[in-house]
């Protein structure tokens, strides 16, 4: 693993310790909202806040290091999906992780619909996997033709903003998610 362009490979030590900082952010970030404690975050980690920092010198970087690995497992499922045989229910799984991954913690929604004009790499071939899932569920007449899949993404981040306010209700996401498919597919005329 390379920690940018041209840069030498992380020891094993190296990244085993980033991997135990994005582990225990998580599960920080989860319980606490995204403004958690780096220092907790790092003795959660089992290293000091030096070995935090020397990985993500920023909090900001740390949550784009989360997002990048909830994104890599979006594009993993889009890839997968693209094999399902009703493309519709494809989207519908796609969406609902993309939801879920945009409200994992809070603030993260808001963080990703600010996303930085350069994209990661796994935020691209995520969307890139999700809006050949779209294409592909709009050509087989499931969603309306007019169809942008940036738009759809966007709808998803705002559910994904309002299904974690409160009151917490455990089935508004699937219900908004249901509404927003509903609004996309064909009109009968």
């Amino acid at each position: 693993m390379a920690t940018g362009s041209g840069a030498r490979p992380l020891r094993a030590d190296a990244v085993r310790n980033r991997r135990s900082v994005i582990d225990a952010a998580r599960d920080a970030f989860a319980r606490h909202g995204v403004t958690a404690s780096l220092d907790e975050v790092a003795r959660a980690a089992g290293v000091g806040p030096g070995t935090l920092y020397r990985h993500f010198p920023s909090r900001d970087d740390l949550i784009l290091a989360l997002i990048d690995d909830g994104m890599a497992d979006l594009h993993r499922l889009g890839v997968e999906l693209l094999d399902e045989t009703d493309p519709l229910r494809a989207v519908n799984r796609w969406l609902d992780a993309y939801i879920e991954q945009c409200g994992t913690f809070e603030g993260l929604a808001q963080a990703l619909a600010r996303r930085p004009a350069h994209e990661s790499s796994s935020c691209r071939l995520a969307f890139d996997a999700g809006s050949a899932l779209i294409r592909r569920a709009a050509a087989a007449g499931a969603l309306r033709a007019d169809i942008d899949a940036d738009d759809v993404r966007h709808l998803a981040e705002a559910i994904a903003c309002v299904s974690g306010q409160p009151p917490t209700d455990p089935h508004r996401r699937t219900r908004l998610l249901g509404m927003m498919l509903d609004g996309i597919r064909p009109r009968n005329e």
